[in-house]
C-alpha cells in the first residue's frame, strides 16, 4: 500500500489543477467528467495487481463496481441539497449518504454477475434524478489561493482515506478507492466560489461520467486472468475514453440546444 500512497499523494495536485482548470475554461459539467473517470481508482487497480496479483485484482474491480453505487449517491444527496443549504450542509449530506450506502451494500449480498447491472441501474437513476443547475450566477473570478488549497484539502483528505483504508480485503479494497475524495474538494470550493449552479452541472457531469468508470472496471473484471494483465488494462482504458469522448459530445449538444 506504501507505494499506492505515495501516487496517489503525486496524482493529487495533477488531478485537482487539471478539474480545476477544465471547470474554469468548459464549465463545472466537464470539471465533474473528469472526476467521474476513472482517475484515481484505476491506477490503484494496477498497483494492486501488481503487489497483490491479478486475482486479487480482479475480486477488488467487483468492490469498486459496488462503490460506484456509493459514489453516485453521493453526488445526488450533494446535488439536492446544493438546491437549499450552503456547502457545509451539502457536503455533511453528501458524506452521510455515502457511509449509509457503503453500509448497505456490505449487509445486502449482491450476486457477482447481477453488480454490473445494479451499478448501471443506480448510476442511470442518480442522472435521472439529478436536479438541473437552474441559471447560473455571476461571480467575482476565483482568488489566487483557490488551486492551491483544493490540492492541500485534496491530498490531507486523500492521506486519511488511505491509511484508513489499509490492511483490509479486495471488496473493500475496491469500495475504499470509490470514496468521493476528490468530489468531497472540488463540490464545497466550486459550491463556495461559483454558486449553487455550477456545483449542481458538477455533480450531474459527474453522474455521467461513472458510466465510463463502471465500464472501465466491468471490462477488467471479464478480462483479468484471461488477458496478460497489460492488455486488459489498455483494452479497459481504450473503452472508457471512447465512451468518455460520446458523453463529452453529448454533454456539449445538449449545452448548445440550451442556449
Amino acid at each position: 500500500m506504501g507505494t499506492i500512497l505515495v501516487f496517489k499523494l503525486l496524482t493529487m495536485p495533477v488531478v485537482m489543477t487539471t478539474a480545476t482548470l477544465a471547470g474554469r475554461r468548459f464549465g463545472p459539467a466537464v470539471a465533474g467528467l473528469i472526476l467521474g473517470l476513472p482517475i484515481v481508482s484505476g491506477p490503484i487497480s494496477v498497483f494492486v495487481a501488481i503487489e497483490q496479483g491479478v486475482p486479487f485484482a480482479q475480486r477488488a474491480a467487483t468492490g469498486t463496481l459496488l462503490g460506484l453505487i456509493a459514489l453516485a449517491a453521493y453526488a445526488l444527496a450533494y446535488g439536492h441539497a446544493a438546491q437549499r443549504l450552503g456547502w457545509i450542509g451539502s457536503l455533511v449530506c453528501g458524506l452521510a449518504t455515502t457511509v449509509v450506502s457503503v453500509t448497505l451494500l456490505n449487509v445486502v449480498e449482491i450476486p457477482e454477475p447481477a453488480v454490473i447491472w445494479v451499478t448501471c441501474a443506480a448510476v442511470a437513476a442518480v442522472i435521472w434524478l439529478c436536479p438541473g443547475p437552474g441559471e447560473p450566477v455571476a461571480r467575482p473570478p476565483a482568488p489566487g489561493w483557490d488551486l492551491p488549497a483544493r490540492i492541500a484539502v485534496a491530498t490531507a483528505f486523500m492521506l486519511t482515506v488511505t491509511v484508513a483504508a489499509e490492511a483490509i480485503g479486495p471488496a473493500m479494497t475496491g469500495m475504499a478507492s470509490t470514496f468521493p475524495v476528490m468530489l468531497s474538494v472540488m463540490a464545497p470550493f466550486t459550491h463556495r466560489v461559483e454558486g449553487r449552479a455550477a456545483v449542481v452541472a458538477m455533480m450531474r457531469g459527474c453522474a455521467e461520467g461513472l458510466v465510463t468508470f463502471a465500464l472501465f472496471f466491468q471490462v477488467l473484471r471479464l478480462l483479468l486472468g484471461v488477458l496478460p494483465p497489460v492488455a486488459a488494462y489498455l483494452i479497459a482504458l481504450a473503452a472508457s475514453l471512447a465512451l468518455a469522448l460520446v458523453v463529452l459530445l453529448l454533454q456539449r449538444r445538449r449545452a448548445v440546444a440550451v442556449r
